[in-house]
C-alpha cells in the first residue's frame, strides 16, 4: 500500500481530517444509523417527523445522495492517492468538503428551517467538488484508467438536480427516477472498484491464484449496466427488465472468477464477496418484473451497504497502519448486514409477513453499523499507528 511522504508540520494536527477516508467513514456510518433509526421510528409510528419533500423522499435520498455518496467520496479521495502517488485532500480543504456534505443533511431533516432551494444549491456542490480533487490528481499523471470515476461522480450530481426538480414541481415519478438512476450509477462505481480489488485482496490473502481479466466480459459489463441506466431514465419497463437480466447474469459470471469459495475463514474477504453477490440477485430478481422493490433493496441493502461495510472496516485498518485483523464482533456486523439484505427482500417477497421483516431488517443494519461505529471511531480518530502521514 503506497504512502505519500510529508513534513510532519504540513499534516493537520486532528488526525480526523488527515485523508478522506477518516471524516467521511466515520460521519457516513453515523448518519446512516441515525437516518434508518429515523426512518424506522416514523414507519412504525414512533416519531413524527417533517422533513423537505416527505419522509419516504427523504429516506430514498438520503441513504443514496447522503450516506452511500459520502462513502463513495470518502474511498475515492483515499485512494486517488495510491493510484497517482499525488498527496490526497486534507486540512481545511477536506473540512470544507465534509461541511458541505454535512449541511445539507442537517438542513434537510427539518423544512421549516430553510428553504429547500439552499439546501439543493450546497447539496448540489458536494459530487462536482470531489470530482475536481481527484480529476486535479489524476490529470497531473494524466492516469486516464482512474478518470472514469469523474464523470460518474458528476452524473450523479445531474441525477441528484433531477430528484430536486421532481421534488420542487411535485412529480414523484422524476424523484423516483432519479433515485433508481442513481443507485445504478452506485453499482457501477461498486463494479468498477469490485473488479480491482475483491480479486487482488483474495489472491493476497488465500492460496487461490487470480487468471486475467477476460476482456470482452469487463467491456459488456459496463455496457450492459449504461444501458440499464438509460432504460430507468427513459421509463422503458420491457427495457428495464431486459437489461436488468442480462446485466445480472454477467455480473455474476464476472464475480464468480473471483475465487470466492476459498474465502469462508477470512471475514474481511467473504465479506466483500457475499455482498458483491446481492448485486447480480438484485438485479435478476429486477428482471423478474413480479418485485422491483425486493430487488432494488437488494442491491442497496446488500450490494452497496454490505461492501461500504466490508471496505470502511478493511480500509479503516490498511490505511491506519494496523493489521488486516478487525474485532471479532465486526464479523457478527457482517453478518448483520447479510441478514438486514435477506429480510429485506423476504419483506418484498411476501407482502403477509412485510412488517415484521422489515422490522427485523432494520434491527439488523442498526446493530451492524453500531457495532462499525463503536470499534472504529477510536481508529478514526487517532494518528496511523506507525507514525506515517495519513
Amino acid at each position: 500500500m503506497l504512502n505519500i511522504d510529508e513534513p510532519t508540520q504540513t499534516q493537520p494536527k486532528l488526525s480526523l481530517f488527515k485523508l478522506g477516508f477518516r471524516p467521511f467513514f466515520l460521519l457516513g456510518a453515523m448518519f446512516s444509523l441515525m437516518a434508518i433509526t429515523i426512518w424506522g421510528g416514523f414507519f412504525f409510528g414512533h416519531i413524527q417527523f417533517s422533513p423537505h419533500g416527505d419522509p419516504i423522499w427523504w429516506h430514498g435520498h438520503e441513504m443514496v445522495f447522503g450516506f452511500v455518496i459520502a462513502i463513495i467520496a470518502g474511498f475515492l479521495l483515499t485512494a486517488v492517492q495510491n493510484w497517482t502517488g499525488q498527496p490526497g485532500v486534507k486540512g481545511k480543504s477536506l473540512m470544507i468538503l465534509v461541511l458541505v456534505w454535512m449541511l445539507p443533511r442537517v438542513l434537510l431533516l427539518n423544512k421549516e428551517w430553510v428553504s429547500l432551494e439552499v439546501v439543493m444549491a450546497i447539496d448540489l456542490a458536494f459530487a462536482p467538488l470531489t470530482a475536481l480533487l481527484m480529476a486535479r490528481s489524476v490529470l497531473k499523471v494524466k492516469q486516464w484508467r482512474n478518470f472514469a470515476f469523474v464523470p460518474i461522480l458528476l452524473m450523479l450530481m445531474l441525477v441528484n438536480a433531477m430528484s430536486y426538480y421532481g421534488l420542487l414541481t411535485n412529480d414523484p415519478a422524476l424523484t423516483k427516477t432519479a433515485l433508481h438512476s442513481a443507485i445504478l450509477l452506485m453499482v457501477t462505481v461498486v463494479a468498477l472498484i469490485g473488479g480491482r480489488v475483491i480479486p487482488f485482496f483474495t489472491e493476497r490473502a488465500t492460496q487461490w491464484q487470480r487468471s486475467p481479466n477476460i476482456v470482452w466480459l469487463e467491456i459488456i459489463t459496463f455496457i450492459s449496466l449504461i444501458f440499464l441506466i438509460l432504460a430507468v431514465l427513459f421509463q422503458q419497463p420491457l427495457v428495464i427488465q431486459i437489461s436488468a437480466g442480462i446485466a445480472g447474469i454477467i455480473l455474476l459470471i464476472r464475480w464468480s472468477r473471483w475465487g470466492g469459495r476459498h474465502t469462508a475463514g477470512v471475514p474481511l474477504l467473504w465479506s466483500l464477496h457475499v455482498s458483491y453477490f446481492f448485486i447480480p440477485l438484485g438485479l435478476l430478481l429486477i428482471a423478474t418484473g413480479e418485485n422491483f422493490s425486493a430487488g432494488l433493496h437488494g442491491i442497496t441493502l446488500g450490494g452497496l451497504g454490505g461492501m461500504i461495510l466490508a471496505m470502511m472496516a478493511r480500509v479503516s485498518l490498511g490505511h491506519t497502519g494496523r493489521n488486516l485483523t478487525p474485532p471479532k464482533i465486526v464479523t457478527i456486523a457482517f453478518a448483520l448486514i447479510v441478514l438486514a439484505t435477506v429480510f429485506r427482500i423476504l419483506a418484498g417477497l411476501m407482502m403477509s409477513y412485510y412488517l415484521p421483516l422489515l422490522e427485523a431488517a432494520i434491527v439488523c443494519w442498526m446493530l451492524s453499523f453500531a457495532i462499525f461505529i463503536y470499534h472504529y471511531t477510536p481508529i478514526l480518530l487517532r494518528a496511523r499507528v506507525d507514525g506515517k502521514p495519513g
